[in-house]
């Protein structure tokens, strides 16, 4: 089955109209967007537009930036050497990290800061030149769509500073869903929002150090957050730490393994957000003066979770779904374009390898709009997953 794009878009970034090569040869632009770019982008399922065809009011630029962030994919078509054109570029390297599609007619001479680039050539009056330059769009949008990997040149030095755009927090909790097409009732999902307000997963899985000890109750971290719902309180005060107490009754103090996964009650989350087991796994060390730094193998933490909840102990609990943050990621030093995929990777694969799992449900929480972005694009774009169901 392939895969779907009719809910993505592209934007279009090029001249207008008729306007000379750098040769002064005429190039008819809008019949080079109409017959060329966007059938073979819209050949896809991927809805195109161009700046000429943003039917909104308001300051034409702040439209121009927003699609230029939103879409999906962006061909940018360098031919007239239009300053403009390179402007918006420039703009949607700063703005995304991949799926920017370059292209130009043959014989165009690339300035020296895009030589590098893998840039598409085309010949207007060569219908069987077209047909391959439009294969081989199709081939680099579907390459980009299905990887995470960087085509901006900005954000290959941002990410090596770990200085990203701010995201942007989702308040609207979303369920979607992915059902794996070989094992039946078995699915792999997102929920967006704050954890706080999920009241419909029977396990909550905390990305915790190997040292086992749970963040501060008033830090910003799922840890925190865990320790302090499930604690009871008294006017607002903790008067019972009860998750932390029998994590460290669990481990007597001494910390586990990496990729090692305790389970404990929840507290009070059982009666706040109906949460009936937290599952603490060791998916970052810390080192003196370094900081938490991710495990080796992280994804073995999200195995490990699930065959935890397939142990023979808790055949009466009842458990058919669990919540994983994108663990590694954080105040830690990876990005969850690190860890997402092999996150989703594991789980995908553990329920292929296991149909008989009690494990229906496999949920992986974005509380930010980049997050939500990056893991629906890895479940779109994986061939062992049927379309979403909200």
């Amino acid at each position: 089955m392939e895969t779907k794009y009719d809910d993505m878009t592209c934007f279009v970034i090029m001249p207008f109209g008729d306007k000379p090569d750098q040769d002064g040869t005429p190039i008819h632009f809008d019949e080079i967007y109409k017959s060329f770019i966007k059938d073979a982008v819209e050949g896809m399922g991927i809805k195109c537009v161009r700046c000429d065809e943003i039917g909104e009011s308001g300051w034409i630029h702040s439209k121009m930036f927003t699609h230029i962030y939103d879409a999906d994919v962006a061909v940018v078509d360098i031919t007239s050497l239009n300053p403009n054109v390179f402007y918006e570029l420039g703009v949607r390297h700063v703005l995304k990290r991949n799926v920017t599609i370059i292209i130009r007619q043959v014989g165009t001479k690339a300035p020296f800061n895009i030589q590098g680039f893998n840039i598409i050539e085309y010949k207007a009056d060569d219908p069987e030149n077209l047909k391959q330059s439009t294969e081989k769009m199709q081939e680099l949008i579907k390459n980009g769509l299905a990887s995470v990997n960087v085509d901006s040149p900005v954000y290959e030095v941002l990410d090596t500073l770990k200085v990203e755009s701010r995201p942007k927090l989702i308040n609207k909790k979303e369920f979607i869903l992915f059902p794996l097409k070989s094992v039946a009732d078995k699915q792999i999902g997102i929920v967006t929002g704050d954890i706080q307000n999920i009241n419909e997963v029977d396990v909550w899985v905390n990305s915790e150090n190997t040292n086992m000890q749970m963040a501060r109750p008033y830090e910003r971290s799922i840890s925190a957050v865990i320790r302090y719902g499930g604690a009871k309180k008294k006017a607002g005060r903790i008067s019972d730490d009860t998750i932390s107490r029998e994590l460290f009754d669990a481990t007597g103090g001494t910390g586990v393994d990496p990729g090692f996964v305790i389970d404990t009650g929840a507290g009070e989350l059982t009666a706040s957000n109906n949460v009936k087991k937290i599952f603490h796994a060791a998916a970052v060390v810390g080192q003196v003066a370094q900081g938490y730094t991710p495990i080796e193998g992280i994804s073995q933490c999200v195995r490990n979770a699930l065959k935890l909840m397939d142990d023979p102990k808790f055949a009466n609990d009842n458990l058919k779904s669990i919540l994983f943050p994108l663990m590694g990621s954080g105040t830690t030093k990876r990005s969850a374009q690190e860890v997402a995929g092999d996150l989703i990777e594991e789980a995908i694969s553990y329920l292929e390898e296991n149909p008989a799992s009690r494990v229906e449900k496999v949920y992986f929480l974005a509380y930010n709009d980049q997050d939500k972005e990056l893991c629906e694009r890895i479940m779109k774009n994986n061939a062992r997953l049927s379309p979403a169901k909200v």
